[in-house]
Formats: C-alpha cells, structure tokens, sequence
C-alpha cells in the first residue's frame, strides 16, 4: 500500500492493470459464448463426417478372410506383447557413501 501513497501515478497503473484483466476475461466469455452458440448450432455435423464407403477389398478376398486377418494380426501383436522379455529388476537400491560426489562442490565452498 506504500507504493499507492509515494507515487501518484500508482493509482493510474493499477487502474489500468484492473481493466486491462477485466477486458482479457471479457473477451474469453465472449469467445467461449461463441463457441458454444456455434457447437448448439448443428451438433449432428459438428463432429461427424461423412465416410466414404468401405474400400473394395483386393480381388479374390472376401470379407470374412479379412477380418480373420484381421483378428490374427491383433492377437499376434498382443501375444508378441504379452511375452517379450522384460527386465528382472532386484528391487535393491545401494547407495555407495564411501566417497563424496562433487554434484554441490559449487554450492559448499569447504569442498
């Protein structure tokens, strides 16, 4: 509050500060009103495009074939997954304090 009372133009500055924050909300209601008048508008196509019809498989291959394919290629990556070595961690974490480390030598001017 000191600041207030030794210099005049204070009062001008967080005047100014106060309406300059007050605007920038003003303008995020405004933007954010917009948004959801834009979003009530037509909410069926807001999100949703139209797809083109499914592809024409290769010739010779028929639905079900690909969508075995399909499943088999799925469960190969989850039994690949599932399976792949990982890591024994032993679960022990050795701290050596046998001799200082110089990572706070900066910090400690003893060292």
């Amino acid at each position: 509050m000191t600041f207030l009372t030794i210099t005049p133009a204070a009062w001008y500055m967080a005047g100014i500060s106060v309406c300059v924050v007050f605007c920038i909300l003003l303008v995020l209601v405004f933007v954010l009103v917009f948004f959801g008048y834009i979003a009530r508008q037509n909410p069926a196509n807001l999100f949703h495009h139209k797809h083109a019809s499914t592809p024409a498989l290769a010739p010779g291959i028929h639905a079900d074939e690909a969508e075995g394919e399909a499943l088999a290629a799925v469960a190969a990556a989850v039994y690949l997954y599932l399976n792949s070595g990982h890591d024994e961690e032993s679960g022990v974490v050795t701290i050596d304090n046998s001799r200082p480390s110089n990572w706070h030598a900066v910090l400690n001017p003893r060292l």
